[in-house]
C-alpha cells in the first residue's frame, strides 16, 4: 500500500499534475470563513449545525463552526455554508 502511495506521489510530481487529481486526497476551497467546498470525500458521518463529520478515502474530516449548512452535494463534492471556525483532518 505504501509503495502504491509513493508511486502515485512520484507520478503526480513527474507529470506536474496536482496530487488531488490522481490520489483521491481531499481538496478544500474556502471563501473567507463563510463557505467551504470539500472535494474527494466519500460519505457524511454526522451532521449538526456546529459540526459536520466526513470521511475521505484515507482521512476523517471534521468541520466545526456555527450555523453550518450543507448547501449542495455531488458524488465528489460537498458545499458547506456557515461560520467555519475549525477544520480537522485525521
Amino acid at each position: 500500500m505504501k509503495n502504491k502511495k509513493n508511486r502515485t506521489h512520484q507520478l503526480a510530481g513527474l507529470l506536474d499534475i496536482p496530487l488531488d487529481m490522481v490520489a483521491d486526497v481531499p481538496r478544500f476551497i474556502m471563501n473567507d470563513n463563510k463557505e467551504l467546498t470539500i472535494e474527494n470525500y466519500k460519505y457524511i458521518e454526522g451532521y449538526e449545525p456546529e459540526e459536520i463529520r466526513l470521511r475521505s478515502k484515507h482521512h476523517r474530516i471534521t468541520v466545526s463552526g456555527k450555523e453550518l449548512q450543507i448547501i449542495a452535494i455531488t458524488d465528489e463534492e460537498i458545499f458547506i455554508r456557515g461560520t467555519v471556525s475549525g477544520l480537522s483532518i485525521i
